[in-house]
């Protein structure tokens, strides 16, 4: 059987962990990567110099013809190229542009696109950091046949991946990678062995209940902002878990921008678990029902001073054990673990308590 005529395109780190395992694929005599596509190399001020895409290195590493077009719209050149190279597949992960309709219509069996959320929910730019955001229990990866619209086409397959409790917006990132690439490798194995025309291949997506999902938009600076005296506590947390690969969200303490590295939530003076109740989706954790379960006379001495009193944004306690701000709900507190102020490295708690002289009563805000 002849192989399969693969076309990639890609660009972060998640796209060069699938890359990798198309290589794999090639070893085993299952395709024939014709060539890799990624974004153009971007000046690093830090480093003084262009710095490629994680997806380039890695081809260039294996001797394969990197192409790196700024765009493809009125792009005949690319056109004809890709035309020339007798595709069956293009496989899109985080690529970064907008495929044509042009270009979707020349593989055999069409474009496939791997992204990391079960769409159709978090459609869009940004779905690792809204997973968690949102406060899901777990997200996933999907592979889907690319059609002319945004993470709109039919669904070939998906696996479920769980979220840990406290898991950072990095490490969510790293496993849905692996996933992805591990079931985009189940499926192009598929297609190598019953050659099925994807755009016959009667896979549809319900548009069902399409209000209730979302879809996601680039990361800036408002929605980074955590605004202590205003943001429902959860929220704060999930913020601080959601950007951290993203500059990170941040506060603003004496006029200064400070990023918000780690941090843990308390409510009642125990550390927050999410609750066993969930929505009727099971996609929710029910933090109101986990507050309100709880006693409002907890004693919070394990956390903080006696008889403490505070206002939203006020640090409550800092001392060696620990540095807490409080929130806008009663007995709700964020446990501030590692900080990076503005123009300065990342660094604990107490660095930051000793070098900013920080008291309690001084607010975030």
């Amino acid at each position: 059987m002849p192989l399969l005529n693969i076309v990639f395109m890609g660009t972060p780190n998640i796209a060069s962990v699938s890359l990798q395992c198309i290589l794999e694929l090639q070893e085993s005599s299952v395709l024939n990567l014709k060539s890799v596509y990624t974004k153009p190399p971007v000046w690093n001020n830090k480093k003084r110099k262009l710095v490629m895409s994680s997806v380039n290195r890695l081809a260039l590493k294996h001797d394969i013809g990197v192409r790196t077009p700024i765009t493809f719209k009125k792009n005949a050149n690319e056109i004809s190229f890709l035309k020339s190279l007798d595709i069956d597949l293009i496989i899109v992960v985080a690529f970064g542009h907008i495929l044509p309709i042009d270009i979707l219509n020349i593989p055999r069996y069409g474009v496939l696109n791997l992204h990391p959320s079960l769409l159709p929910d978090l459609r869009g730019p940004s779905p690792i950091h809204h997973a968690i955001l949102k406060g899901l229990i777990f997200s996933g990866v999907s592979i889907m046949a690319l059609d002319a619209g945004v993470d709109t086409g039919p669904i070939i397959a998906q696996q479920k991946v769980d979220i840990g409790k406290d898991e950072y917006c990095e490490s969510l990132y790293e496993r849905l990678s692996t996933a992805g690439s591990v079931l985009l490798s189940e499926v192009i194995k598929t297609i190598f062995k019953i050659k099925v025309n994807m755009s016959e291949s009667g896979f549809v997506q319900s548009d069902a209940d399409n209000n209730a999902l979302t879809a996601t938009g680039l990361i800036g600076l408002d929605e980074r902002r955590v605004d202590f005296l205003k943001d429902e506590p959860l929220e704060i947390y999930n913020r601080i878990r959601a950007f951290t690969g993203v500059g990170g969200a941040y506060f603003i303490f004496r006029n200064k921008i400070v990023k918000l590295i780690e941090a843990k939530l308390f409510i009642n003076g125990k550390e927050y678990k999410r609750s066993a109740s969930e929505d009727e989706d099971g996609l929710l954790y029910n933090y109101n029902d986990y507050v309100n379960s709880l006693s409002s006379g907890m004693d919070n001495n394990d956390i903080l001073p006696k008889d403490v009193k505070s206002s939203p944004g006020a640090i409550v306690a800092a001392n060696r054990l620990s540095l807490i701000v409080a929130t806008t709900r009663n007995g709700v507190y964020i446990k501030l673990l590692r900080l990076k102020p503005e123009g300065k490295k990342d660094i604990s708690y107490i660095d930051f308590i000793n070098g900013y002289r920080i008291k309690p009563g001084d607010i975030c805000r």
